[in-house]
């Protein structure tokens, strides 16, 4: 089923086109992918960690940690930045998955952050796009 502390040297100064206005944002204040990619694995570990697989359940699972993943992601207070977060939860049948996405985005301001969780029961796949708004 399917729904769709920073610690960096903040003396960087950000691009500007005068009067103030940046154009991108200071490296402090950039998607960082290992601080999502830590809150993404705090998330599943604490939610599914005895968690056993309901087809009935997974779909409201999927859609309330995609919703605390966007909640902490914006408590970064990373400004101008939109969040996509995309949390998969199928049974663990030690069968195969394949996932894949493409976006045409600015490498140097968007990112992505993504993790994997596993149990006997349940195979977890969450992912968050971190897209600075120009």
């Amino acid at each position: 089923m399917s729904i769709s502390s920073l610690d960096f040297d903040s003396r960087r100064p950000s691009e500007d086109i005068g009067g103030g206005f940046a154009i991108r944002p200071s490296f402090a204040k950039k998607f960082n992918q290992r601080v999502a990619t830590d809150i993404i694995n705090k998330i599943l570990s604490d939610r599914l960690k005895d968690a056993i697989y309901d087809k009935d359940q997974a779909p409201g699972w999927a859609h309330e940690i995609a919703e605390e993943i966007k909640k902490k992601l914006l408590e970064l207070d990373l400004n101008r930045y939109k969040y996509v977060v995309n949390v998969t939860i199928m049974e663990n049948k030690g069968e195969g998955a394949r996932m894949q996405c493409q976006c045409y985005w600015d490498s140097d301001t968007d990112n992505i952050a993504q993790e994997v969780f596993t149990n006997e029961s349940l195979i977890c796949v969450a992912v968050a796009f971190g897209v600075y708004l120009y």
